[in-house]
Parts: structure tokens; C-alpha cells; sequence
């Protein structure tokens, strides 16, 4: 064989090799929205949802709102939702008018979870039912006094507006908004956080958020699904994730 022959088969073998070595890297999914979805399936399973779908996951947590109109703009593959889509859209729609749709959105659950309501342990005031909650988080009753407790007025605490987690407690339960002097935070963990710090304080979480520095108030619960939105029927790729995320996410609860 002449050296003119030889140096292309050498070159040619070593991109096979190289490219052997070196296998094409997996196909990138930019997924954002609900924190709950993100903190309950996602995070805590993502190596392996990863690999069961032959995917790299780009996890952006800004909660449901966020995660919809990334989806509608075309800057994220799916989005994350712990609220049913309709409220997000009618609660997105009436602060921007005509800033969204989900007409064409197709979502598939991949897990459930609990909201509870909770209270500060050194509250003397345990016990609280529906009608009470409702009027403490719209604002109809602003004093422990009224439900049994002391002379004190109460914090509500919440996530701001465009979390799952609140529209769920919005639409679903109290059927208005909440209150405009909530103290609102920019994560549902903090939520739980300062309830565990302040006495007069309530708010809601879920498991994941909830720790043993809150109370939970007994005999009220909201369950609610989990989900992961595609804009139209998904592609193969978003396909595999929401399957492998709905098969290992349910496997870890």
C-alpha cells in the first residue's frame, strides 16, 4: 500500500476511534415552571430520568405562570404545572390581558400532592375549620381572637401570585383571592420558614416543605396533580422524558 493510501485510512480510523470515545452528547430539554413538581419529581430523580430518556435535563424553577409562558414563547420544551392550566391562564390573562393561551396545551400528570394549612407550634389555636381558613386568607377575619385564640392580629403568609401552589388554594378552596396584606415570598419554602418564626403566623406547603418547626392544622387537606404541559402534541424527545418522569417519579412517592 502506498504512503499517499495509508495516511488517509490512518486519519479516517482515528475519527472512527475519536467519535467512539467521544459518543455524541444527549440531547438538551429546557424544562421550567412549578417548584413543586421541580422539588418532588424532577430534582430528586433527575440522574435517572436522564438516563431513562437518553436526555439532559436545563431545569429552570420560576413557578407555574413562568413556566407556561416559556412554553407559549417557545423558550422551554415543557413546563411544569402543580394548578390546573385554565386558572394559571385566567389568573396570567387577567393581570396582562391576552398575554397567554393554552388552547393547544396537552398535559400529562406524573404525580400528586398535598397542600396543608399550618401555624406556628406555640399557637394555642390548632384546630381552625374550612369556613375559618377561608375567612382568615381572604381577610374576613384578622385576629386569633375570633377563632379561639389570643388577642392578636394574624399573619397571613403566602407564595406570590403565579405559583401552582397558590392558585390551587385560590381556586380550588377559597374561592377568591388572598388577602392583599399576605406577606408574600418568592418560594414556597419560605413560607413554612417564617411561620415557624413568628407566632401569629399562618400559611400553607406542602410535604416537601413542611418540617417539624410548623404545626399542621388537622382535617384540611387540597390534593392536586402534577403535571408536565407540552405545547401540542410532544415531540419524541419530551415524549421519552414525560414517561420516564411519570414512571420513576411515581416509583419514588
Amino acid at each position: 500500500m502506498s504512503v499517499k493510501l495509508l495516511k488517509p485510512l490512518i486519519i479516517g480510523a482515528a475519527i472512527v476511534l475519536s467519535a467512539a470515545l467521544h459518543p455524541l452528547a444527549a440531547t438538551e430539554l429546557k424544562v421550567s415552571g412549578s417548584a413543586t413538581v421541580a422539588g418532588t419529581v424532577i430534582a430528586p430523580n433527575k440522574a435517572a430520568i436522564e438516563k431513562e430518556a437518553g436526555l439532559t435535563l436545563l431545569v429552570t424553577v420560576n413557578g407555574d405562570g413562568n413556566g407556561l409562558k416559556d412554553l407559549y414563547a417557545g423558550r422551554a420544551d415543557a413546563a411544569m404545572v402543580a394548578a390546573p392550566i385554565k386558572d394559571t391562564e385566567a389568573a396570567l390573562n387577567k393581570a396582562n390581558p391576552g398575554s397567554i393561551s393554552v388552547a393547544d396545551f396537552e398535559v400529562a400528570t406524573v404525580g400528586t400532592f398535598s397542600i396543608r394549612f399550618i401555624v406556628n407550634p406555640a399557637n394555642p389555636v390548632k384546630s381552625l375549620t374550612d369556613p375559618q381558613i377561608k375567612d382568615i386568607f381572604t381577610g374576613n377575619i384578622t385576629s386569633w381572637k375570633d377563632v379561639g385564640g389570643p388577642d392578636q392580629p394574624i399573619l397571613v403568609v403566602a407564595p406570590v401570585p403565579g405559583f401552582g401552589i397558590r392558585t390551587n388554594v385560590e381556586s380550588r378552596f377559597l374561592g377568591a383571592g388572598i388577602t392583599a396584606k399576605a406577606r408574600h415570598m418568592q418560594a414556597l419554602a419560605q413560607v413554612a420558614q417564617v411561620v415557624a418564626q413568628a407566632p401569629n403566623a399562618i400559611g400553607f406547603g406542602t410535604a416537601a416543605t413542611i418540617t417539624n418547626a410548623v404545626a399542621v392544622v388537622p382535617g384540611v387537606e387540597i390534593t392536586q396533580a402534577l403535571g408536565l404541559v407540552t405545547k401540542g402534541t410532544p415531540n419524541a424527545d419530551v415524549k421519552r422524558f414525560i414517561e420516564a418522569a411519570a414512571k420513576i417519579g411515581a416509583a419514588s412517592m
